[in-house]
C-alpha cells in the first residue's frame, strides 16, 4: 500500500501542497462548508452543513479526497459539484476495497473503466476524469485513465402539462401568500429555485415607465437587473409589503421569502401543513422545505394527468415549463438562454424537440421522419434562417436534404441514408417499402453466395429504411389523431 508519508511528501513538493500540507483541515473528517468558504447562505438552500470524509477506507485516497475538495473550492466551483466529488470518491474507495485493489499502483485504465460503467456513468467518469487531471498535474498521483466516449442520454425535460398547469392555477391559493407569490414568479421568470430564494429584499428599480428586477444568475455567478412587466413587479411589491408587516419595515432579514414554518410538521403525513397557519420567520427558505411543501400540495389539490395518474410537482417544472412555452412561441435561441440564465445553448434543442411534438399533434402540416425514426418537421436550426427554408431543401433520389448549405460540401454525398439531415415523408413511403422488398430478394442472393460484406451492408441499410418506415407509422397515426 502506498505508504502516506511518501504521498505526502509528494503532496508538499507541489504547488498547491505546499499551501495546503499543513492546513488543520486535512487532520479533520468532517468540515463544515463555511470553513471552505462557501455562505451559511448557499449552506442553508443546498441543505448541506457538512462534507463528511469518514466513510474512507483507504488512508491515500482520503487524503486525496480532501485535496480534491480544497481544490475544486479553490476554483470557485458550486458547493453540490464539491459534495458530489467527494460522495463519487467515497464509492471509488469502496469499489477499490471491494475488488481488492488497495494500491494505487495496481490501477489500470481498464478497472477505472469498470467502476466507470458500474454506476451512474457520466458522473462517475466526470469526477474520475478530473480528479485524473488535477492529480497529475500536481504530481501526486497517475492515474491510468483515458476517458471514453459514452453516448449521452437526452435530458428528461419535466414540464407541466397543460391540464395540471390549470389545476395548479386553481388551486394556487391553497398556498401561503409568500409562496403563492414564490411559485408564480418563477413560472415568470424562469430561474432556478435556488436563484429564487436568492433574490434580495430590494431587488426593485424603475426607470421611467420600465421595472426592472435584480436576479442572481447561477451559471454565470452575476447579479443582473432584468426588464419585467408592470405586473410582475406588482407582485414582487406585494411580498415586500408583506416582509415590512410580518417582520417590520426594519428588519435586517434581506431576502424576498422569508421561511414559512409550521413548527414540527417539517416532518408530517402529506398535506398536514396546509391545515395550520404558518410562523413567518426571518430565515432564509432551504431546497428541503421547498421539496415538501409542492410534495403536499400535489396531495392537497389532487393533481392529476390526464390519464389519471397522480402528478408529482416539483420546483424545476416551473422553470422548463417556461422554457418550453418560449420556445412554443417561437422565441430566438439566444433570448431563451438569456432568461432562464443557461450558460450555452446546449439544452434548447431539447425543449424546442418538445414544443415541435406539441405543435405536430396541434396542427395538421407535412411531417417528416429522420434517419433515426424520429416525427419531426423541417426547420432550419437557427431562426434567421427560417426565409431560407424552401431554398435549404434538397431534393434526392429518396426524400429531402435539410442541410444548410452554408455548412459547405456535403460529407455524406451519396449517402443520404446514413446522414443526419435526411428526411422522408409519408409521399415516400412507397418507395421506402419497394426499396426495402428489392433488398430482401438481394440480401438472399448474398447469403446464398456466402458474400459475407454484402449481408452486412444490405442489413444495415434495410434497418435504416426500416427504422423510417416506423417513424412513418407514427407520422400517420399523429395525423389521424388530428383528423379525429
Amino acid at each position: 500500500m502506498l505508504p502516506i508519508e511518501a504521498l505526502q511528501e509528494r503532496i508538499g513538493q507541489s504547488e498547491l501542497g505546499r499551501e495546503w500540507i499543513n492546513n488543520p483541515l486535512l487532520d479533520r473528517d468532517v468540515w463544515s462548508v463555511e470553513e471552505l468558504g462557501y455562505t451559511e447562505e448557499e449552506s442553508r438552500i443546498k441543505g448541506t452543513r457538512n462534507i463528511y470524509f469518514e466513510d474512507f477506507s483507504l488512508p491515500w485516497l482520503k487524503l486525496l479526497a480532501k485535496l480534491t475538495a480544497l481544490a475544486s473550492t479553490r476554483e470557485k466551483d458550486s458547493l453540490s459539484s464539491v459534495s458530489k466529488r467527494v460522495n463519487y470518491l467515497k464509492q471509488f474507495d469502496k469499489f477499490l476495497v471491494t475488488e481488492g485493489y488497495n494500491q494505487p499502483k495496481l490501477i489500470t485504465d481498464s478497472l477505472l473503466q469498470k467502476f466507470v460503467a458500474t454506476g451512474s456513468k457520466n458522473n462517475r467518469q466526470a469526477t474520475i476524469a478530473y480528479v485524473s487531471r488535477l492529480w497529475a498535474e500536481e504530481q501526486w498521483l497517475r492515474l491510468p485513465y483515458t476517458p471514453r466516449k459514452y453516448k449521452k442520454k437526452a435530458p428528461q425535460i419535466e414540464t407541466i402539462p397543460e391540464e395540471i398547469l390549470h389545476q395548479i392555477y386553481e388551486n394556487f391559493d391553497r398556498f401561503p401568500p409568500p409562496l403563492e407569490r414564490l411559485f408564480r414568479l418563477q413560472l415568470v421568470l424562469g430561474c432556478r429555485i435556488g436563484e429564487m430564494l436568492r433574490m434580495p429584499r430590494q431587488c426593485l428599480k424603475k426607470e421611467g415607465e420600465q421595472w426592472f428586477l435584480l436576479r442572481w444568475v447561477q451559471k454565470r455567478k452575476h447579479w443582473r437587473f432584468y426588464q419585467i412587466h408592470s405586473s410582475v413587479a406588482e407582485l414582487v411589491r406585494e411580498q415586500q409589503k408583506f416582509l415590512d408587516e410580518q417582520l417590520g419595515s426594519n428588519s435586517d432579514f434581506d431576502k424576498l421569502f422569508c421561511k414559512a414554518s409550521t413548527a414540527n410538521l417539517d416532518g408530517a403525513s402529506q398535506g398536514e401543513r396546509f391545515d395550520i397557519e404558518p410562523v413567518y420567520l426571518p430565515q432564509s427558505l432551504s431546497n428541503a422545505v421547498i421539496h415538501l411543501w409542492l410534495r403536499d400540495f400535489s396531495e392537497k389539490a389532487d393533481l392529476k394527468d390526464k390519464y389519471g395518474n397522480r402528478f408529482h410537482l416539483k420546483s424545476h417544472q416551473f422553470r422548463r415549463t417556461k422554457a418550453s412555452v418560449m420556445a412554443y412561441c417561437e422565441a430566438k435561441d439566444e433570448y431563451i438562454a438569456a432568461v432562464l440564465g443557461h450558460g450555452s445553448l446546449d439544452m434548447l434543442p431539447h425543449y424546442r424537440k418538445r414544443s415541435l411534438e406539441r405543435l405536430e399533434k396541434e396542427a395538421d402540416t407535412k411531417g417528416y421522419v429522420d434517419m433515426y425514426g424520429r416525427v419531426t418537421g423541417f426547420k432550419p436550426r437557427k431562426r434567421r434562417y427560417e426565409r431560407l427554408a424552401e431554398l435549404l431543401k434538397v431534393s434526392t433520389p429518396l426524400g429531402e436534404c435539410h442541410r444548410p448549405t452554408i455548412l459547405g460540401d456535403c460529407q455524406y454525398r451519396y449517402a443520404c441514408l446514413s446522414c443526419d439531415h435526411h428526411r422522408v415523408t409519408l409521399e415516400d413511403k412507397p418507395k421506402l417499402e419497394s426499396d426495402i422488398q428489392r433488398l430482401q430478394q438481394d440480401l438472399e442472393k448474398a447469403q446464398t453466395a456466402g458474400q459475407e460484406r454484402r449481408v452486412t451492408e444490405i442489413n444495415r441499410l434495410l434497418g435504416l429504411l426500416k427504422t423510417r418506415l416506423q417513424g412513418l407509422k407514427k407520422l400517420e397515426n399523429l395525423k389521424g389523431e388530428n383528423h379525429e
